[in-house]
């Protein structure tokens, strides 16, 4: 038979409960902590933790939307059978998408692209499918989206410390996806990985669905270490990291 808890004992366990998530804090980007050309060269592992393919990260100067005091995230990603590049060129300050592409290649299965134009609280969307046809969409947003692509990199500008917690939204536009983001520091934590051992921060991305950890070092420049997708279950191992210059 199962015992019922008393009022004071559910008061006292929500109580405890609540005080487990740390109240977010205001969103504080710092400035970028990367140099022109850093890159970050992953090992891509599969679930079960075999290699699959290879990733790299980049951090461009400037941009053509975006002029000089802008950056621009490069990523591309080669994987059991999926070739893909992004590209997003990144305003300043705040990180905020102004104009990003991608293009991805699907093994005997063709190609598709997705061009994207923010403009305020709308996102211009032109898409390619692998039939080569291509459609336009307009997406309405809140004005301080950041692209979920990108959101690895910024996490490094907080100013990340046992507790630290913050909220931002984020913007996917190959699926055209507005989502909430609970960002939180959970610990720190010794990770080894073929680039070598570094102290690095345990960073939760947590979305409605999922949950994406980033190991992010301690040390400057912060490099991304580690990172785990909740939703393709995939994990980025660091094995070269070039700081740039």
């Amino acid at each position: 038979m199962r015992k019922r808890l008393s009022l004071p004992v559910i008061l006292i366990s929500l109580f405890l409960l609540a005080g487990c998530a740390p109240k977010p804090q205001a969103l504080r980007l710092g400035e970028p902590v990367w140099q022109d050309g850093e890159i970050h060269q992953f090992a891509v592992l599969d679930k079960d933790g075999q290699t699959v393919g290879t990733a790299y990260f980049r951090m461009q100067a400037g941009g053509e939307a975006v002029g000089p005091q802008g950056w621009t995230f490069g990523r591309e990603l080669s994987a059991a059978g999926v070739f893909e590049t992004v590209q997003v060129e990144l305003s300043m300050p705040g990180y905020r998408p102004v104009r990003s592409q991608m293009h991805r290649t699907i093994q005997d299965e063709g190609s598709e692209a997705v061009e994207a134009e923010f403009q305020g609280s709308t996102v211009q969307l032109t898409l390619t499918n692998r039939q080569q046809v291509t459609t336009y969409e307009q997406v309405n947003v809140p004005s301080d989206i950041r692209d979920e692509r990108t959101l690895p990199m910024i996490v490094r500008t907080l100013p990340l410390e046992p507790g630290y917690a913050t909220q931002l939204n984020s913007f996917l536009p190959v699926a055209g996806a507005l989502e909430p983001v609970a960002v939180q520091v959970k610990k720190p934590e010794q990770v080894t990985v073929p680039a070598g051992s570094f102290d690095a921060w345990l960073v939760e991305l947590k979305y409605p669905n999922s949950t994406t950890r980033l190991w992010i070092g301690q040390a400057p420049p912060y490099p991304l270490v580690k990172l785990e997708n909740g939703l393709s279950r995939a994990t980025f191992v660091l094995e070269v990291y070039t700081p740039g210059e």
